[in-house]
């Protein structure tokens, strides 16, 4: 628990070093009823179905075959290093301090209104929630084993050790980064510090990407697919929450509302 208070402190500290100085005017994003209704709603049930699926996963009775993979995932079948699962797991966890305790800091220091730190946590929550219970419904499905259970004396009695695809971390580290980096661009926007945003939390999770590889956890494929996922569910979720998405037209004798995407 210490380790990720510290982390969340320095990413926290990185952040607001990075942003203070050039706040935006308007905030980019905001919470409607209409929108959050049917995400929230959604979501939930989602989550349970998920958590459902995950958890009545059998192991298979065969044998892993590795000519059943794709042609670039049959050299990886049979990896095992069990370090880098640990360490994966707290690249991970560097990753999600890293927008947690940006905008906790900058709420601190007046940099951001409530409703905004309202809008950022909650958008947050609900692309970790489809984001999560997408990776679990698809893994449920047991398309192909983990690379580890390839190899010599493998355990093969779980059932999740036989849904590898997708990579559930590679999804929540790409949302998280695309998350962060949209969310500070949009707010900070003629910040020099963009590039270093993005460069920094993508390069962070393709690091967990790989480390799931390395470990035996997934192959190449569930984890080029986790990417794509865990990016473009931020990227809709924050696109849906976008302030100039609606706009409202006053003229003699009419009130239109447009909505764009």
């Amino acid at each position: 628990m210490m380790k990720i208070n510290a982390y969340m402190l320095f990413f926290a500290w990185i952040l607001t070093a990075l942003g203070a100085s050039v706040h935006g005017e308007e905030a980019p994003y905001a919470l409607s009823l209409g929108t959050e209704a049917p995400i929230l709603s959604l979501g939930v049930t989602a989550y349970i179905v998920s958590q459902y699926a995950y958890s009545q996963m059998e192991p298979r009775s065969c044998e892993p075959n590795k000519e059943n993979l794709l042609p670039w995932d049959r050299p990886f079948a049979g990896t095992f290093h069990p370090a880098f699962d640990d360490v994966s797991d707290w690249t991970l966890y560097a990753l999600i301090a890293f927008p947690l305790g940006f905008e906790t800091v900058e709420l601190a220091l007046g940099n951001s209104t409530g409703s905004e730190a309202l809008t950022f946590f909650l958008t947050a929550a609900e692309i970790t929630l489809w984001q999560s219970s997408l990776n679990l419904i698809v893994r449920s499905l047991r398309l192909w084993g983990r690379p580890e259970i390839y190899r010599s004396g493998a355990d093969r009695s779980r059932g999740e050790s036989w849904g590898s695809f997708y990579s559930g971390h590679t999804g929540a580290a790409f949302s998280i980064a695309v998350f962060s980096s949209l969310w500070f661009m949009e707010k900070y926007p003629n910040s020099s510090y963009i590039p270093l945003v993005w460069g920094g939390t993508l390069g962070l999770a393709s690091a967990v990407g790989i480390m799931r590889i390395t470990a035996g956890k997934h192959f190449p494929t569930d984890v080029i697919a986790g990417a794509l996922v865990g990016s473009v569910s931020s990227y809709l979720v924050l696109r849906l929450h976008k302030t100039s998405r609606v706009k409202v037209s006053l003229v003699p004798g009419y009130i239109g509302v447009g909505v764009s995407f």
